[in-house]
């Protein structure tokens, strides 16, 4: 029975653990080896190819090293080494192709981001242009009274009348300087909201700016922190200089007050002059003018009225 037994074992009726060389080189796909601890070849399978010692060593502290498209791993066992390698140049060509379509997209984003920095510049100059056109168009009749202010002021001799029209025309650069600063902050508000302080703001320069014409002005503006309508402010900024602009030869006061009565915005203006101001404010049928004393003159018009909302 033993000799029946080993007879089938030694013709491979019988499967076995032994004959190792042989089941490892069938193994098949894989090339590898085993060594013992000093790198002696046991056994291996496929093109394993052959490792110095060095490189060996340094495989066994990287756990893995490539060289030209092979990469080689190692893992240790018990009472050696096992090293198989592995073909990856296909992955390193696609890496390859990755990397140049990365470094070809980068390029193509840094073109795309200077294209949208010179076309955001483009924007950015045709705003200011923009902004700047619809100042200079608003505010044409200023700069024509400056241009004539500069003529007096050339042509006069009193010293008294040069340093008289020299206020005049820091009155209207004032207005002029306040004008363009509530556009611009209209612009870059969202929601084309200014606030009752910046016409504060602007009332308390332009109001200054007058002592210098020898007019005592004073301003009240009612609910500073309140955002508005930009372009109410501006009307009720540009009202101002309207009246300051007709009257600044014939007013000796002004007192402008801005606040909301009844759901309406109202412009309430006390003005001493000696001249009847009823012929000069016709202009503006919208201005209600009334004589209180002989001397003082009440001027009132609505911005807007709420019915309902604005």
């Amino acid at each position: 029975m033993a000799a029946i037994f080993q007879g089938c074992i030694l013709c491979g009726l019988i499967q076995t653990n032994n004959r190792y060389f042989e089941l490892f080189q069938t193994s098949g796909g894989l090339d590898a080896e085993i060594t013992d601890h000093s790198f002696q070849r046991y056994y291996h399978s496929g093109d394993f190819p052959e490792l110095s010692p060095e490189l060996r060593r340094i495989i066994i502290d990287r756990s893995s090293v490539q060289e030209q498209g092979i990469r080689i791993n190692h893992i240790p066992i018990r009472g050696g080494h096992l090293f198989w390698s592995e073909d990856i140049s296909v992955l390193l060509d696609q890496y390859q192709d990755i990397r140049e379509q990365q470094e070809e997209l980068t390029a193509r984003n840094r073109l795309l981001q200077k294209a949208y920095q010179k076309e955001a510049e483009r924007r950015k100059t045709e705003e200011q242009n923009r902004l700047l056109n619809m100042i200079q168009n608003q505010t044409a009749g200023q700069l024509e009274l400056l241009s004539q202010f500069m003529d007096e002021l050339e042509r006069t001799e009193s010293r008294e009348q040069y340093d008289w029209i020299l206020g005049k025309i820091v009155v209207v650069g004032t207005y002029l300087k306040r004008k363009k600063n509530l556009v611009l902050t209209q612009y870059a508000s969202d929601g084309n909201l200014l606030t009752m302080e910046d016409l504060r703001q602007s009332l308390a320069e332009s109001c200054d700016s007058l002592k210098l014409c020898r007019i005592r002005a004073a301003y009240y503006v009612e609910n500073v922190d309140v955002q508005m309508n930009a372009d109410d402010i501006l009307k009720c900024y540009d009202t101002f200089e309207w009246l300051v602009e007709r009257l600044l030869d014939i007013m000796q006061s002004v007192f402008y007050r801005v606040s909301q009565i009844d759901d309406a915005l109202r412009i309430s203006v006390h003005i001493v002059s000696e001249v009847d101001l009823r012929g000069v404010m016709s202009e503006r049928p919208e201005l209600k003018v009334q004589q209180e004393d002989e001397n003082e003159w009440f001027i009132s018009c609505i911005v807007f009225r709420k019915r309902g909302g604005r």
